[in-house]
C-alpha cells in the first residue's frame, strides 16, 4: 500500500491520519477512504491497519 494513502483507496480496518491537518479517520472494515472530513485533503498516513508496521494482524488482509 502506498504511504501516504490517497483518498478513494480501498483500505483495511485501521486508523489513517490526514497529512494536512492530523485528523484521524477510523476505518472499521475494508472501504474507500473519503477525503479528510476536517480539511478536505486527500492524503493519509497509515497509523494502524493496512501495511502499518504496528498492524497487530498483518496476515489478515
Amino acid at each position: 500500500m502506498a504511504d501516504p494513502v490517497p483518498s478513494g483507496s480501498d483500505v483495511s480496518a485501521g486508523t489513517y491520519r490526514c497529512t494536512e491537518c492530523g485528523y484521524d479517520e477510523q476505518v472499521q472494515s475494508i472501504k474507500h477512504l473519503p477525503p479528510c472530513r476536517k480539511c478536505g485533503n486527500g492524503l493519509y498516513e497509515t497509523i494502524t491497519g493496512g501495511d502499518s508496521v504496528q498492524d497487530p494482524y498483518p496476515s489478515r488482509r
